[in-house]
């Protein structure tokens, strides 16, 4: 099927076939484990040809041979493979080929995964001296590529970019001059050349088709222009070609075990804005997989811009697709109820007669039951209302209690003072167990509140760092500063209010609240409004 979807590109025409080719891909990408076991078997011959090998001239042939395998398919290995050749390089039986393949490497790492830095560094020490025509021609072309991502990266700044766009096309001048004439490298650096002194979409486009079909170029060479012919539809805005070309270059990605791309990214952000959310959420997958198995930062960033667009999107669309299923077996199990409702009925008519006697017995019987739960249901109203007197009783006793033992107290000092004893009064009122009733009457609005607010301790602690969060003490109160907020959420806005129930100064009540805001994680502007918004579950 891929040949016959190519077979379109040297009309440049492809309506009617995006849909055989998103399909194309779609297959492709089911299949993607053939292509990866190819490759993972190439890799394992080179290993162990590796292993075998006696001499470090040989050695070096191997990690150049796996380095070209793992370039485009996984970071780490191949930064490994390149490191090697660069340890061979700086040996004593280097020859400046190896140094030169050790540096194309690098260079390839490097620029690959966004290490701008360190590519400059091996683009400046490079020598093209007693180096091969092929492999200066490799080196400059990674030189331009460099340099293009960098012009990306300060887009919108005319001062860089111009500089980046001289240097990359200083580099693609030296390829030409390095390149066999029928090389891709040629060919390709001679039509970005033609590009960047014209600036022309017609030739971005018409070019690069050409470009595509002057040679039979290999998978991962394919997969690379289409992308770029791809970006020169969607300039522009013909972006049915855009997503055709792009779903051509997935597929050599894939064929060609590339992990370091985007075409499957840009292909995700087309089918997204065409509606396609699961084809958009597929693909975005595709690159995601690719990113991370590569480890590429730099496709990890550019991934996360869309991503979570995407997984929204897919996430509604099955929350439809779940609503749509419910309402259809809601519907069916409704239908089935209705039918056997009906027949239930047309069988039960018939014996409506015998049944009423029958039928007034047993209602006659629930009656009864009825009257006679009714009654316990009355027995327990009695006693629950029995039990609550009692404990208002209980609570009135108590309070009573308090009065008198204050009353008792006052009448005693009252004599003491008439006998003219202060010290003997000012030791009743001393011990007249205010502070007492005081800790019992805060301990009763910790324990209310906390059965109104279960939840409160959590929620405010989650408003501090872990080594300040907040605990009951032994007794299970709550801090004074704690019991500040609490009253203020259940209505004290007032801070008068709050002091004259702790029994405070308004001015401890203030130092209270600076004191848990400076602690905590949030804005302090935020920090009240943050308590009041804690649930009640």
């Amino acid at each position: 099927m891929l040949l016959v979807v190519q077979a379109c590109l040297s009309c440049s025409k492809v309506n009617g076939t995006i849909d055989p080719a998103l399909k194309e891909l779609d297959e492709t990408i089911a299949t993607r484990q053939r292509f990866e076991s190819e490759k993972q078997l190439r890799i394992s011959r080179l290993k162990e040809g590796l292993s075998k090998a006696e001499n470090s001239l040989v050695k070096a042939e191997y990690y150049s041979a796996l380095f070209d395998q793992y370039k485009n398919y996984q970071y780490d290995s191949a930064f490994v493979y390149a490191k090697l050749l660069e340890s061979f390089a700086s040996g004593p039986n280097a020859t400046p080929a190896y140094r030169a393949k050790a540096q194309i490497a690098l260079l390839h790492c490097f620029k690959s995964v966004g290490f701008f830095n360190e590519a400059v560094d091996v683009i400046r020490e490079f020598d093209p001296e007693s180096v091969p025509a092929p492999l200066c021609a490799e080196f400059y072309f990674l030189c331009a590529e460099t340099w293009q991502n960098l012009s990306s990266y300060v887009s919108g700044t005319e001062v860089l970019s111009s500089r980046y766009d001289e240097l990359r096309l200083s580099c693609y001048e030296k390829v030409l001059g390095y390149a066999d004439k029928d090389s891709y490298l040629y060919g390709y650096a001679n039509l970005e050349i033609n590009l960047i002194e014209t600036c022309s979409d017609s030739l971005a486009i018409s070019g690069r088709e050409n470009f595509i079909l002057m040679n039979d170029w290999d998978e991962h060479q394919k997969a690379v222009q289409y992308s770029i012919l791809a970006g020169a539809y969607n300039e522009i805005e013909k972006y049915d070609e855009a997503v055709y070309y792009l779903a051509l270059s997935a597929i050599m990605d894939i064929r060609s075990c590339t992990h370091e791309t985007t075409s499957a990214r840009v292909l995700a952000g087309h089918m997204y804005a065409r509606g396609e959310i699961e084809r958009a959420y597929r693909y975005i997958q595709l690159a995601l997989s690719d990113a991370e198995f590569y480890n590429s930062r730099l496709r990890k960033t550019e991934i996360n811009t869309i991503l979570p667009a995407i997984e929204n999107s897919r996430y509604n669309w099955l929350n439809n697709q779940r609503l749509l299923l419910f309402v259809i077996l809601f519907a069916i199990v409704a239908l089935f109820i209705m039918t056997v409702v009906l027949l239930f009925v047309l069988r039960t008519r018939n014996n409506d007669l015998k049944r009423t006697h029958s039928e007034l017995e047993e209602k006659t019987e629930l009656l009864e039951q009825s009257n006679s739960s009714l009654t316990e249901a009355i027995a327990k109203l009695r006693e629950a209302n029995e039990i609550k007197d009692q404990y208002i009783i209980q609570s009135l006793y108590g309070n009573t209690a308090f009065v008198n033992e204050v009353n008792e107290a006052v009448n005693e000092a009252a004599r003491d003072i008439t006998l003219k004893r202060p010290d003997e009064a000012r030791s009743v009122l001393y011990h007249i167990g205010i502070k007492k009733e005081r800790a019992r009457i805060a301990a009763s609005f910790d324990t209310a509140f906390l059965k109104l607010f279960p939840n409160w301790l959590d929620e405010f602690n989650a408003l501090f760092p872990e080594n300040m969060k907040i605990h009951l003490s032994e007794d299970g109160t709550m801090p004074m500063d704690v019991r500040i907020f609490a009253l203020m959420r259940l209505g004290f806005d007032n801070p008068a209010e709050v002091a004259e129930y702790l029994n405070l100064s308004i001015d401890t009540v203030y130092v209270y609240k600076a004191r848990l805001k400076a602690r905590s994680v949030v804005d302090k502007e935020e920090f009240e409004s943050r308590i009041m918004a804690i649930p009640k579950p």
